[in-house]
């Protein structure tokens, strides 16, 4: 979420729209005070505390390196690799975006969007379930029309930390009571910033 691609696609996604430096700013300053946060309430306990303990692997059998590759060829492979594993997520999000504006009421959608500090937390829910990736998400969000900037926003900083798929690699990677922890951290924080750009923007 904060890297040069990411913060690009943000720009792409809402170049046309006034909205258009509250997004890209907002989404890096929000992104990396949630960040901190989440360092700062993790960060006072050990990696004993925190990591499920690991398999033994000291009968591992290390790799033969290869030969090496030119980075010409490298550049190109991992250029064509990221742009497929991005499409393929743009275009998931996007279908999923499609149906819930599709089948869900318009009314309802309106009402929802209509309503503030639910919206922001409508907004964080559907990241859950539709963020899939950093560099797409941006143009999933920018779908949600009816939504304000503020809670399209938290869909952008909430959804890259917590869905569906980082849930299940954190609960398989760090001891119970760390998920509910980073979930609370994440969506507190995101939901305070959220609220202070609503006012602010509003």
């Amino acid at each position: 979420m904060l890297n040069p691609v990411v913060i690009a696609s943000t720009f792409v996604a809402y170049r046309a729209r006034s909205s258009l430096w509250t997004m890209v700013i907002g989404r890096f300053a929000l992104g990396m005070l949630v960040a901190m946060v989440v360092g700062w309430v993790v960060g006072n306990r050990s990696k004993d505390e925190v990591l499920r303990p690991r398999p033994d692997d000291a009968n591992a059998v290390p790799l033969e390196p290869g030969p090496p590759e030119a980075r010409w060829r490298r550049f190109f492979l991992h250029t064509g690799n990221d742009f497929l594993f991005m499409g393929r997520y743009l275009l998931l999000g996007a279908a999923a975006a499609a149906m819930v504006q599709t089948f869900l009421p318009a009314s309802f959608v309106s009402r929802v969007a209509g309503t503030p500090v639910l919206d922001i937390v409508v907004m964080m829910g559907l990241a859950t379930v539709l963020s899939l990736c950093s560099e797409s998400d941006a143009f999933v969000a920018a779908s949600f029309v009816q939504f304000g900037p503020a809670a399209q926003l938290a869909f952008l900083v909430s959804g890259p930390m917590i869905d569906l798929k980082l849930g299940a690699l954190y609960a398989g990677t760090f001891r119970r009571g760390f998920l509910p922890m980073l979930v609370a951290a994440v969506f507190a924080t995101t939901l305070v910033g959220a609220m202070w750009v609503l006012v602010v923007a509003g």
